[in-house]
């Protein structure tokens, strides 16, 4: 089992995507903030957060809301043998 990482990513900048989604790491834990706009969520982080991760090789597998203002998203790197 390899080292598993958690964070918070409020805006793009906090995000290091060669560090936070590395080779050597099976999952990723990060809670991405989404910005509620006049009754509606701007997903536009999340979605860049996502973007990074599939490009380093990592899947979306679960989220979940946690208060208003953030999603606890849950990536597993991908298995090498799909």
């Amino acid at each position: 089992m390899s080292e598993q990482v958690g964070g918070v990513v409020e805006t793009l900048e906090d995000l290091d995507p060669r560090a936070v989604f590395s080779a050597h790491r099976d999952q990723v834990i990060l809670a991405v903030r989404i910005t509620p706009i006049f009754n509606t969520l701007d997903l536009s982080l999340v979605t860049a957060v996502v973007d990074a991760a599939n490009q380093a090789g990592f899947a979306l597998v679960r989220e979940h809301s946690l208060r208003d203002e953030w999603l606890l998203c849950v990536f597993d790197a991908y298995d090498e043998h799909d």
